[in-house]
């Protein structure tokens, strides 16, 4: 069931967010991003940076200091979420992914 893996490990790198495991968190969701790109699974590729965007921004906040490095690899992940999030812009993108990464942005 290796069309499942990206999903799966995603949603397992959220719970681990949720019970407040960000290293396994982040390992999760960095070999997910590793097969999105592999295998070109765009919209979970969108998903899984908007995932790292937050545990990066969350990392920094952990560390007790707002590290402009968190941020600054926050703001990457979510830029890249937005365009891989566009496909061919609206009405054809991926709306729950695309607005969720403008947000970030804007934030």
């Amino acid at each position: 069931m290796v069309d499942h893996e990206a999903d799966i490990l995603l949603d397992l790198a959220r719970l681990r967010y949720a019970q407040g495991d960000f290293k396994d968190a982040q390992e999760k969701a960095s070999e997910t991003l590793v097969i999105t790109e592999r295998s070109g699974y765009v919209l979970q590729g969108a998903d899984v940076n908007l995932v790292l965007a937050t545990l990066s921004l969350e990392e920094s906040r952990e560390q007790g200091v707002e590290s402009s490095g968190g941020k600054e690899r926050a703001r990457k992940y979510a830029e890249e979420a937005l365009k891989l999030a566009t496909c061919d812009g609206p009405p054809y993108y991926y709306k729950v992914a695309y607005e969720e990464a403008e947000k970030f942005l804007e934030n």
